[in-house]
């Protein structure tokens, strides 16, 4: 009896987590579905992925319009899942890969290994850079890690003559990035990190508006077995893509 009843309470919990993250994902997608802007009409549903993940590719939602992968971080660490991942993604989906940025490392050579790991092409979206709070962050002036980042910018234009997008928070990128990087709204699209339930996400300090919105890093989403990175997008894809 007694195992019974533990088995009957482990049980309720999981259902009742189930329920409590399925409730979070469908809360958070309604609002942005239901904003009524004149963006709307060109919203896009994405997500993005990493080792992390385990997903059954031949199951996965078929609402889903574009996939971002981590290819890479700082200067010598490669997704394992990555080349998998890039090859399985359907070719109705849009795709893009971002890089995990490392402020202890040259900004030249991350580009060089991001680069080296995806083979961007005509129709892929555009390079993401990974710019996010980390241990690291502590031990590198300011004024250098916004230098790296700035050099890692550049070789990713000079190579592709394109302009990689910008993956942030809006706390951490003021307070990090914000004196070096005045204004960033006319050159670089930014994919905004903010997973409270609100109609919009917080704005750094350069830009004025978003252009992707990771809403939530706990998605349910059908063909993935575990938690994943809900987005959304306001603009056609045709123009975060590579010409």
């Amino acid at each position: 009896m007694h195992n019974y009843m533990l088995r009957s309470i482990v049980l309720l919990m999981l259902l009742t987590l189930i329920g409590v993250l399925e409730a979070r994902n469908h809360a958070s997608v309604a609002i942005l579905q239901q904003r009524g802007t004149a963006h709307e009409a060109t919203y896009s549903f994405g997500i993005d992925i990493s080792r992390y993940q385990t997903i059954m590719w031949d199951k996965l939602d078929t609402n889903i319009n574009f996939i971002i992968c981590k290819a890479s971080e700082g200067v010598t660490i490669t997704d394992p899942k990555f080349s998998t991942f890039w090859s399985k993604i359907n070719p109705r989906v849009k795709k893009g890969a971002y890089h995990f940025f490392r402020p202890q490392n040259s900004g030249v050579d991350q580009a060089k290994l991001f680069l080296s790991v995806v083979n961007f092409e005509k129709g892929h979206l555009f390079p993401v850079i990974d710019v996010e709070n980390g241990r690291a962050y502590k031990q590198v002036k300011a004024a250098l890690v916004a230098k790296r980042l700035k050099e890692m910018i550049k070789y990713i234009e000079d190579e592709l003559h394109v302009k990689p997008i910008i993956y942030t928070n809006a706390s951490f990128w003021n307070k990090q990035f914000g004196p070096y990087f005045a204004d960033m709204k006319n050159d670089y699209h930014l994919w905004i990190a903010d997973y409270r339930l609100r109609e919009e996400p917080a704005i750094p300090k350069g830009w004025d508006d978003w252009t992707i919105w990771q809403h939530s890093c706990k998605g349910v989403v059908n063909g993935i077995l575990n938690e994943v990175d809900l987005n959304v997008c306001k603009v056609d894809l045709e123009e975060l893509s590579i010409k």
